[in-house]
């Protein structure tokens, strides 16, 4: 049986990342996700198990590494979901997504993601002109040479942004984010207090971060179910 169809359920996998402590840090900033024992540019890799209904289901990574060029660096994104219901398959989605980016400009983008039978694809270049896109889905445009793709949300100010490049579908995903109250959650085996964020876009969902910015907890709610992204790592 097909997973169940969503054109927006991509909105519930904004990932990739973290919404900024603007108020903390300033804009471009990216120390308070740094791993004391990294060198000092590069980001420490996050791993989320995905749990629905208290079992785990599939997971969502990212990985940074320096390069290629001396001053860029890549950050690929791998998320795996598969939801069964009395040996049933409701919910079977996979992504994989590499981001190239030159201090706070995306240099390059990749995205290939299945959702059931569904299959999309985006690539972006950095041009003179700004950021050529191509999709299956909308096939090519040019959009303003500062957008950020959707799994952008791992940098610390993404916070001030309204809308990314959607990284499955290749059209513009407008988002609006608030500040929830504070509130203490268990991540990566400890007790942390942590800021809450509300993201309204096509399908809400939140997300917890640390009071120095690390991101720790995704949680949205759909389709007679509620994903639970629990940082391991």
């Amino acid at each position: 049986m097909r997973a169940l169809p969503c054109s927006n359920r991509r909105a519930l996998l904004l990932g990739g990342g973290a919404l900024a402590l603007a108020a903390l840090l300033p804009r471009g900033s990216r120390a308070a996700i740094l791993s004391s024992d990294l060198p000092a540019d590069l980001p420490a890799d996050i791993h989320f198990d995905v749990h629905v209904a208290g079992s785990k289901v599939g997971h969502h990574t990212l990985t940074f590494t320096q390069g290629p060029g001396a001053d860029e660096l890549t950050v690929r994104v791998d998320v795996r979901m598969r939801v069964r219901l009395f040996f049933v398959t409701v919910f079977d989605y996979t992504q994989q997504t590499e981001e190239v980016w030159r201090g706070d400009r995306l240099v390059r983008f990749t995205s290939t993601t299945l959702d059931g039978d569904n299959r999309d694809a985006v690539t972006a270049i950095q041009g003179l002109d700004g950021l050529d896109v191509e999709s299956l889905r909308f096939g090519g445009r040019r959009l303003p040479a500062d957008t950020w793709p959707s799994t952008a949300f791992w940098r610390l100010d993404a916070v001030g942004r309204t809308e990314f490049l959607d990284a499955a579908r290749g059209d513009i995903r407008k988002v609006a984010i608030a500040e929830q109250e504070a509130e203490f959650i268990d991540a990566r085996e400890r007790r942390h207090l942590a800021r809450r964020f509300h993201v309204d876009t096509s399908r809400d969902f939140d997300v917890w971060y640390s009071v120095t910015g690390a991101w720790l907890k995704l949680q949205w709610s759909g389709f007679g179910m509620t994903a639970d992204y629990r940082r391991i790592a």
